[in-house]
Order: structure tokens, then sequence, then C-alpha cells
């Protein structure tokens, strides 16, 4: 899962690249399979091949090819063909980043591999929990514990934390991936917020749990199918869920007092204009006001009302221009930490690539890692720029789907629901 060559202009060879010619039906005196090009005489009899470009080999390389900047200085220096006037546009993308994107890619690839095959085991997971509370007993705080514990160890780790956006297989029910989003997401806010590791958990496993007592609508409340009764009812009952959450989870054996009053209070604003109780201010507790962020972000991003779906960009925006009732501070940090442009946002990059954020790093949130589109490199073998490294590259713009073609959807693989996972790596 790397990339393993990728074409240069043949007037970017220089001494000390590995290359392959892939031109069928040209006779040349070079090996099929690749050669390391050792002298400026071997340079020459390759430019005499009249051909536009090779293919260079980097892990096989001695030196990197010449760039495009350093072509222009040479105008002249070099015998002209055909070739002088051709741009091939990975050349011109590649050749100006550093070798250590280029090198460090397929570790990337695989990390993130190996996060999608956590996040599937941690669904699994949180499908259990979720279904187990309906006959609680203490299997439920278990398999929460499965889930949140590794998260917060990773968010109070040393290491690099990086938000990744998932793109998993789609299960039936989307209340499973609301809940792991928002306990992601208010984890991380937890931390911003200077909360300790029992602090944490706590706030994860009420995240998970924040939307249980939904859909728990007793039969005899309906009247003979009528469906302004229904209407009615089901109203009401969304207005209780979180207390009857809260009430739900109160018998779970060993269940965190914190926890439950994170279910009972998730819909509470400041102001006192929020549900089931109207609490305001102070009263309603840290873990409540953080989920609360969490929770409006992932309705807007990844709304179930007929709306119309918002880019994670257009969710960020619109978290901040409802902030008002919200927690300012944690609205502040939640900002602050997922970037202007969270993963999952399509954007375009300052050299012209159009790419997808795939990772929020946490460190510096105005420089993710975007998955880039190239016609010339395989889809599995996507590039994966790290903006911390290409420093001088940036974000300039955010895009919607309907902006770009269908080829480039394609390979981006942008989700229609959007799910988050926790990551961390090394530091470099």
């Amino acid at each position: 899962m790397q990339i393993d060559e990728y074409p240069i202009l043949v007037e970017q060879l220089c001494p000390g690249l590995f290359i392959r010619i892939d031109e069928p039906g040209l006779s040349h005196p070079f090996p099929p399979k690749g050669f390391l090009v050792r002298t400026d005489a071997e340079v020459a009899k390759v430019l005499a091949l009249g051909l536009s470009h090779v293919y260079c080999v980097p892990d096989k390389s001695d030196n990197l090819p010449i760039s495009l900047e350093e072509l222009d200085g040479m105008a002249g220096k070099r015998q002209k063909g055909p070739w002088a006037t051709a741009r091939t546009p990975v050349s011109a993308e590649l050749s100006s980043l550093k070798r250590e994107t280029i090198e460090r890619n397929k570790d990337r690839l695989e990390r993130f591999s190996a996060c999608e095959r956590r996040y599937e085991k941690a669904m699994d997971k949180v499908v259990e929990a979720i279904k187990r509370v309906s006959s609680p007993n203490a299997e439920v705080l278990e398999a929460a514990s499965e889930v949140v514990g590794p998260m917060a160890e990773v968010f109070l780790s040393d290491l690099d934390v990086l938000i990744n956006v998932m793109t998993a297989k789609m299960r039936e029910e989307s209340k499973h991936y609301h809940a792991l989003n928002v306990a992601v997401l208010s984890m991380m806010l937890a931390k911003e917020m200077g909360l300790d590791k029992a602090e944490i958990e706590e706030v994860g496993t009420g995240s998970l749990f924040h939307d249980v007592g939904k859909g728990r609508v007793p039969i005899q409340r309906f009247s003979k199918g009528n469906m302004v009764t229904m209407s009615k009812v089901l109203k009401e009952y969304y207005m209780e869920h979180p207390k009857i959450g809260a009430k739900m989870l109160a018998a779970v054996p060993g269940f965190p007092p914190a926890a439950q009053m994170l279910v009972l209070q998730h819909h509470e604003l400041l102001d006192g204009t929020g549900f089931p109780a109207r609490s305001r201010g102070e009263a309603i507790t840290i873990g409540a006001r953080i989920a609360a962020v969490a929770n409006v972000y992932d309705r807007f991003l990844n709304a179930k009302d007929g709306s119309a779906l918002r880019t994670p960009h257009e969710a960020m925006k619109a978290l901040y221009k409802r902030r008002g009732p919200l927690d300012p501070k944690a609205v502040t940090f939640f900002i602050r930490k997922l970037g202007v442009y969270p993963p999952g946002s399509l954007v375009e990059l300052s050299n012209g690539m159009k790419g997808m954020v795939v990772s929020a790093n946490m460190r510096d949130s105005l420089r993710p890692s975007v998955k880039v589109y190239h016609p010339d490199i395989p889809k599995r073998e996507a590039l994966i720029i790290d903006l911390t490294i290409e420093t001088e590259l940036t974000v300039v713009k955010a895009l919607r789907q309907e902006d770009l073609a269908s080829d480039v959807v394609q390979y981006l693989n942008p989700g229609k629901q959007v799910s988050y996972y926790v990551d961390a790596a090394p530091r470099a």
C-alpha cells in the first residue's frame, strides 16, 4: 500500500535516481524492470530516447529528481526535444513534496487501516452495550469500558493524537454511529478542558448512552393509531428521552452518577431553554455541557430530518452561528481542536490538488492530513499529505461533492455518514 513509483519529466533526471521506462514497443538498452542512473552520460542516453517522462522509484533512489524550479533556472542548458514542454501533472505536484511525505505514506495508510479495524471492533461493543441496557447488568458497563478506556488512554498519552474520519461499512442503525461520534468528540473536548482521566471516562460513558432513552414509547400511549395522537406522543417522549435514559441507566450496576447526569442534562442549555428540566448555567454539569456541543455538531453533520446534508466545514460554521446557549468555552475549544476544516471536509490545497481531510492534528488544527486525488496514483495507494510536514501548502477553500468530478468523488470516497475515531502516532 505504498507509492512504489511515480512519473517525472525526463528533464528532471539526474544521477542517483532509480527509474523505469514504460514505453511498449520502444527499443532501448536499459533493464525493463528499472535501473539506477549513475552518471550524466546515462542521463544523456535516456534523454536521447525522446521520452516525455519516466517512472522514478523513490525507495531505490539515492537522490531526488531535479525540481521544476531548478529546471526553470537551467533553461537552454539541456538538449531540447519534444519532451521539453511536457508537464506531467503528477510530476509538478509530487516533485515539490518533501521526501518524508512520500516515504512515510505507506506507514500512514497502514496506520489508518489499523484504526478502521479498531473502529469496527469499537462499533461492535457500542451496539452490544446499547442493546444490553434493556436488561441492565454489569456487562453493560463492561462493554462500554472496552470502548471508552482505550480512547481515554490515547487522549492522555504523550503521543500525537489524531481524530480520524471513518469510512467503514454502514450499519442499519445510525444511532450507533451518532453515539460513538458524540463519545469520541466529547472525550476530546473533555481532555482539552482539563478534566482528569476518570472524568474523561465518565464523559465518554455518558455520551455513549446519551440517547438510550429515545424510542421507548409505551404502546398504550397511542390511541387507535391516530396520527395526530402519535405525533404528539412521539414529540412528548422525545422531550422526555433524557429522563427515560437516565432512569434506565440508574438500574445498571456501578453506572457512574456523573455519566447518568450527562444523559439527563445533555439537552439542557445555559439560558434555560433546554429540556427536560429547563436547567440553566452552573446547574448543568460540565460533562453535559461538553456532550451538548458534540451532540449539536454531529446532528448538524449527520442530520436525519430530511434536511440537506452539511459538509463538516458547514456543520462547524452552523455550530459557531448557533453557539449562543451552549457553553462558550466548550465551543471555543471544540472549534480550535477540530479546526475550520474538520475530518471529512472536501478541500482544495494551495497547489491546486483536491482532497479530503482524513485526520485533524490535535497539535495544530489548521494543518490537518489530507488524502489527495491524483489520476496517476491508484486509489489504494492514495497519497496522504500531512500539512505539518508540507508547511508550504495550505487549505485554500472548502468544497462540496457537486464541485468535484464523479471520478474524484469516487476516489476520495466521502461517506454520507461521517464518523470519527481517535488514533495516536509517535511523534516524528
